[in-house]
């Protein structure tokens, strides 16, 4: 056995130790209240061009103070860091989107409240005749200003904080409906990995919408073990109404993870359809759960093949040497 050899056993070894470091990423976001209470936090409406529509919104005063519930609109965009889908407030007034509902909700009026009133708020939305087919949105935000002879209310009251509701339009004639599965991912909180030595505890499908209008995914997540046997299967998308993916956009849906209980590779098969179901989309991905307890036991096996073979050279080369004399 020559040296050389030995050197590139060495190496081989140590490339699969490598290979078992895993890698992920880390996120999160969080929100905010107010003063008041919407509902709906969402409204979909599809409008013809040239014709005429109503978003019905039911504002609540939650304090003991009267208010102004005052009115704002904002574009949003999708949260491309995170691809969360959550509707991120474009709130430069020089940047204008080009999905805004802004001209199309051109009557948006305060809101008297008083305490603990609630109250439904009739929206009239008006497309112009040359609206062009696809997907508009935008959001209705009401901000808790008290009225200023309530002293006491001004005080208690935060003026930054607001509530709203999402605004998607549809816009019928050409549209284009497609989407593509960009990645199916794993993870252990809000790491993703492809090794694992504690059970993972979500599975997150990455899909983009290459359409031109909403999009709501929809379809079966399937489990595989090392045998092939499936151990769980959920859903994706199965909320009322479903979640949507905006145009040109990507989005993880996020589900739990079970299943996964024995030591070895599992694969995660996803058949996801759109739109009326016509066309389904299957994308295939794999993770390795190995717990730390086994790694353990295959770092004990590997340290004693390189021990016995570190002894079986220096044997060998004792021997040659011998015969040598």
């Amino acid at each position: 056995m020559k040296l050389s050899y030995f050197k590139k056993v060495m190496a081989g070894v140590l490339a699969l130790v490598v290979l078992c470091i895993p890698t992920s990423s880390v996120y999160a976001q969080k929100s905010a209240g107010s003063g008041l209470s919407i509902s709906p936090t969402r409204n979909e409406l599809t409008i013809k061009p040239g014709s005429a529509g109503t978003i019905s919104i039911t504002l609540k005063n939650v304090t003991r103070f009267s208010l102004t519930a005052k009115a704002l609109i904002n574009d949003f965009e999708a949260d491309t860091i995170n691809q969360t889908g959550e509707p991120r407030l474009i709130t430069d007034t020089t940047k204008r989107s080009a999905a805004s509902v802004k001209e199309f909700i051109p009557d948006l009026k305060d809101v008297e409240l008083a305490p603990d009133q609630e109250k439904e708020v009739s929206i009239p939305v008006q497309l112009p005749a040359k609206a062009a087919p696809g997907a508009y949105y935008g959001v209705i935000r009401y901000q808790a200003v008290p009225k200023a002879s309530d002293e006491q209310g001004s005080s208690q009251v935060a003026l930054t904080a607001s509530v709203g509701s999402l605004v998607l339009i549809e816009v019928p004639g050409n549209i284009t409906e497609k989407i593509q599965i960009e990645n199916i991912k794993v993870f252990i909180g809000e790491k993703a990995g492809t090794l694992f030595t504690k059970k993972p505890t979500q599975v997150g499908i990455q899909i983009k919408n290459l359409g031109n209008s909403f999009s709501k995914p929809f379809g079966q997540v399937q489990v595989f073990d090392i045998r092939g046997k499936q151990v769980y299967a959920y859903e994706l998308n199965n909320t009322t109404p479903r979640a949507n993916i905006l145009p040109s956009s990507s989005r993880i849906f996020k589900d739990e993870l079970k299943g996964v209980n024995a030591p070895g590779r599992y694969k995660v098969t996803a058949n996801i359809s759109f739109g009326r179901g016509g066309e389904i989309l299957n994308y295939t991905s794999t993770f390795w759960y190995i717990p730390f307890w086994l790694l353990i036991i295959a770092a004990a096996v590997i340290l004693l093949l390189i021990g016995s073979a570190f002894y079986l050279f220096r044997r060998y080369n004792s021997q040659a040497v011998s015969r040598r004399k």
